[in-house]
C-alpha cells in the first residue's frame, strides 16, 4: 500500500464529527470570558446582579467523548517523498497497534493524513484544514525545516494546537506546545564528528542544501569541530535539487578536506556522482551525514561506500524491537518496504507518547496534554525514549557505515543522548496559562521526573509524567493572567 493510498483510505473513512469541536470552542469562549474578568476586564452586568463569590471558576477539560483525531502533515509527493512517506507509515503502524489494544482511553484513534507536496504554502493550508475542518488537537509533521517553521507559527502560534515534529532538525524551538521527537544536531553531530576526525583527520568541509536545516545545523557543528580540535576548511551551499556541482568540486580540490560533513538530503547521490566523475571520491576522503536512511541508500549503493551516518534508526540496528518494527512495516505496506531512519522512529514514538499523555489526563486539550507529555518515557523499537524538560527527546542514536557492497553495517549505538536544548518548562497553571521557558535546561528550577514507562504498544500501561518544581522560585511559571 502506498502512502497516497494510506492518505486516501484515512480520508475516505474518517468520521467528521463537529459536535465535539463545537463543544470545545464553546468551552474555550467561556474560559476566555472568565479569564478576562479575572485579569481586570469589565463586565457588562451591574455589580449588584453578580452572584456572591464562592469557589473560583475553573474550566473543565474536554473529555474523551469520541474518536481521538490526529493530523499528519506529510510530504507524500515532492523532493521529500521518501521521508514523508516513512513518517506517515510509521504513524499508521503506531495507530494500528494502539487501536488493536483498545485505543486511547477506550476511544479509537483516527489518523488524518494530508499531502503537503514539499511546499511551504501547501503545508500551511493543509495544517489549517486539519485544525479547522477535521478538528484535530495535535498535528504531526511536516518534514522540511522551512515548512516546520511555518507550521509552528500557524498550529502553535495562531491556533494554540499541539505540534509534534518527528524529523531530524536544527533545534532551537522553545514553546510549551511544540515538541520534537526527531534528533537534534548535538545528538547526532557529536558522535559522528568524533568518529570522522579519528578515522580521517581534522580538516572538514561542510556541504549543505541552501535552506534552514543545514545552515542552522552547521552553526551547531562549528563549535563542536573547534572543541574536538578540528579545522573547518570551507562551506558550500547549493540548491536543494542542484544541476551544477562545480562549486562543490572546486572547493574539494582547493581545500583538500579529510572528510565532508554533508546535509544535502534530496539528491546526495547526484553530488556523489559528480565527485566521482571529477576523480575526487576516493577511499581517503571521509563522508559523514545525519540524513541518509535506508531508502536513500538503496538508490545510491556503492557510490556511498565509507559514508558514515548517525540517525535514530537503521534496519541493521540490533535488537528484537527493531526486527518487530520492520516486520510490522512489511506486513502493512508490502515485502521489501523499509522506513527511513530520521522520522520513522520520531513518528512512531510520538504517537505512543501522545497516547500515554492523553490517557494520563483524560483529555485532548493541547495545553493539558503538553503538560503531561513532559517526563513521559516509552520503550520503543530502539530503546527507551524520554521527553525531557525542553520538550525534546532523549533517545538512542545509531551510527552505521556503508561497506564496499553499498549496504550499511552497524557500528555503534549511543544510548540516551541528551538533545542539549537550552529551554525548560514548568507545569502550566490551571486555566490555560503557559509556563515561561527557562534559559537553561540544566539550571532550570523545574525538572521533568522520569516515570514508569510503557514497555510495549499492546500493554495498555501509561506513565503520568509531570513537571514539578525542585526548588522554590518565583519565576518558574506564569500565572493565568
Amino acid at each position: 500500500m502506498s502512502a497516497e493510498e494510506i492518505g486516501r483510505a484515512v480520508r475516505n473513512n474518517t468520521f467528521r464529527s463537529r459536535g465535539a469541536r463545537a463543544r470545545a470552542i464553546a468551552a474555550s469562549i467561556a474560559a476566555i470570558a472568565l479569564l478576562a474578568v479575572a485579569c481586570g476586564g469589565t463586565a457588562e452586568e451591574p455589580a449588584a446582579e453578580e452572584p456572591a463569590a464562592e469557589e473560583p471558576a475553573t474550566e473543565e477539560p474536554v473529555g474523551l467523548d469520541g474518536p481521538v483525531r490526529i493530523g499528519v502533515a506529510a510530504d507524500l509527493t515532492g523532493p521529500f517523498t521518501i521521508y514523508g512517506t516513512s513518517m506517515a507509515r510509521s504513524a499508521q503502524i503506531a495507530v494500528d497497534e494502539i487501536n488493536a489494544a483498545g485505543g486511547i482511553g477506550g476511544q479509537q484513534v483516527e489518523l488524518i493524513i494530508e499531502d503537503t507536496q514539499t511546499d511551504v504554502t501547501v503545508t500551511v493550508d493543509k495544517a489549517r484544514k486539519l485544525i479547522e475542518s477535521d478538528g484535530v488537537q495535535m498535528v504531526l509533521g511536516p518534514i522540511g525545516s522551512d515548512a516546520n517553521d511555518a507550521v509552528f507559527q500557524t498550529v502553535v502560534g495562531e491556533y494554540g494546537v499541539l505540534q509534534i515534529y518527528p524529523e531530524t532538525y536544527e533545534g532551537g524551538k522553545c514553546d510549551p506546545l511544540f515538541f520534537s521527537t526527531g534528533a537534534t544536531p548535538a545528538q547526532q553531530i557529536r558522535p559522528l564528528l568524533d568518529r570522522m576526525q579519528g578515522e580521517y583527520g581534522p580538516k572538514v568541509l561542510l556541504f549543505g542544501a541552501d535552506y534552514v536545516w543545514p545552515r542552522r545545523s552547521f552553526e551547531v557543528a562549528k563549535p563542536i569541530i573547534e572543541e574536538i580540535g578540528g579545522e573547518l576548511v570551507g562551506e558550500v551551499y547549493l540548491p536543494l535539487v542542484a544541476e551544477d556541482y562545480s562549486e562543490l568540486i572546486t572547493q574539494v580540490r582547493d581545500s583538500q578536506p579529510d572528510y565532508i560533513f554533508t546535509l544535502y538530503p534530496a539528491v546526495w547521490g547526484a553530488a556523489l556522482k559528480a565527485l566521482e566523475d571529477a576523480g575526487l571520491l576516493t577511499d581517503e576522503l571521509g563522508l559523514g551525514t545525519t540524513f541518509l536512511g535506508d531508502p536513500d541508500l538503496a538508490g545510491i549503493g556503492a557510490l556511498a561506500r565509507n559514508n558514515y551516518t548517525a540517525l535514530p534508526f537503521f534496519t541493521v540496528a540490533p535488537g528484537d524491537g527493531v526486527a518487530g518494527f520492520l516486520a510490522a512495516y512489511e506486513e502493512t505496506f508490502g515485502a521489501g518496504e523499509i522506513p527511513s531512519g530520521g522520522e520513522s522512529m520520531g513518528s512512531y514514538n510520538a504517537i505512543h507518547l501522545y497516547k500515554q499523555a492523553v490517557e494520563a489526563v483524560g483529555t485532548t486539550d493541547p495545553a493539558t496534554v503538553a503538560e503531561a507529555l513532559r517526563g513521559q518515557s516509552f520503550d520503543g523499537p530502539t530503546g527507551t525514549v524520554t521527553m525531557n524538560a525542553s520538550n525534546h527527546l532523549e533517545q538512542t542514536i545509531m551510527l552505521v557505515k556503508v561497506n564496499d557492497a553499498g549496504v550499511y553495517e552497524f557500528v555503534e549505538a549511543f544510548d540516551a543522548r541528551d538533545p542539549e536544548e537550552a529551554c525548560s518548562f514548568c507545569r502550566a497553571p490551571r486555566g490555560g496559562g503557559r509556563s515561561r521557558p527557562s534559559s537553561s535546561s540544566r539550571s532550570s528550577p523545574c525538572r521533568c521526573s522520569r516515570t514508569t514507562r510503557s514497555s510495549s504498544a499492546a500493554s495498555g500501561a501509561t506513565s503520568s509524567g509531570r513537571c514539578s518544581r525542585s526548588r522554590s522560585t518565583s519565576s518558574g511559571a506564569s500565572g493565568a493572567c
